[in-house]
């Protein structure tokens, strides 16, 4: 007869090696679109669109190593299991903490990436329609999409565990932080409707940043509401 702690290390044992595989995959992907990305605009001298189209490349290729990195140290074969930490309680409480930090670190690399839109905005309107700022316009608006998926659980991961991350709490929360997100789009979106009237490029300058602190306010609002729910017990 197979004893509970024996489940637990069994299943422990097979998420480190899915996650361990996958982190390999992910290495290997990123290490081709660095070494491509980086050997491209080297050996071809490219310039314009082509060298920023391989600067993204490259970069995105090496922030896959990082993560794949990451991910493989984590499920490393032979680390230690700390089976109590891995019981269900301590498990969802483990995982309902991860989802907090994504979407407070979420919208923090989205202002990243927020500052770097605002100048490809001004070239794009000024009539350089590099495809590398398309993409510099379009990853805080991502993200802002990406945030309130989370917040729903309707990525992957919160699927996945979708009985460790679903109560009646985590609902009540969901509700709230959607409710300020669309009324800070709503808001924005007058705003930006307003600013476009006035000046067209304003209007559409203004509509990233709406889209961005839309999704943001879901995830910090969701964020902070955990946070009080922890500490009232």
């Amino acid at each position: 007869m197979i004893s509970d702690d024996d489940g637990v290390v069994r299943r422990v044992k097979a998420e480190r090696s899915r996650c361990w595989w996958t982190a390999i995959v992910v290495v290997g992907v990123g290490a081709a679109a660095l070494i491509g990305g980086s050997g491209y605009a080297v050996m071809k001298g490219v310039e314009g669109d082509q060298a920023t189209v391989a600067g993204v490349v490259a970069g995105m290729g090496f922030a896959l190593v990082v993560l794949g990195a990451l991910m493989a140290w984590w499920s490393r074969p032979g680390r230690p299991i700390d089976i109590a930490a891995c019981r269900e309680g301590a498990r969802r409480d483990k995982l309902q903490r991860e989802r907090t930090q994504q979407l407070v670190l979420f919208p923090v690399i989205l202002l990243l990436f927020m500052a770097q839109a605002h100048t490809a905005m001004h070239r794009v309107l000024g009539g350089d329609h590099n495809f590398g700022a398309y993409i510099q316009i379009l990853l805080p608006v991502l993200y802002g999409w990406l945030i309130p998926v989370l917040v729903m659980g309707w990525d992957w991961h919160a699927q996945k565990n979708r009985r460790f991350l679903e109560d009646e709490l985590t609902q009540l929360m969901r509700a709230r932080s959607m409710i300020l997100a669309f009324m800070v789009l709503m808001g924005g979106a007058t705003v930006a409707l307003g600013l476009g009237l006035w000046r067209a490029d304003y209007g559409v300058m203004a509509l990233p940043y709406v889209l961005a602190l839309g999704g943001a306010s879901a995830g910090l609002r969701f964020a902070w509401l955990d946070r009080e729910a922890g500490r009232d017990g």
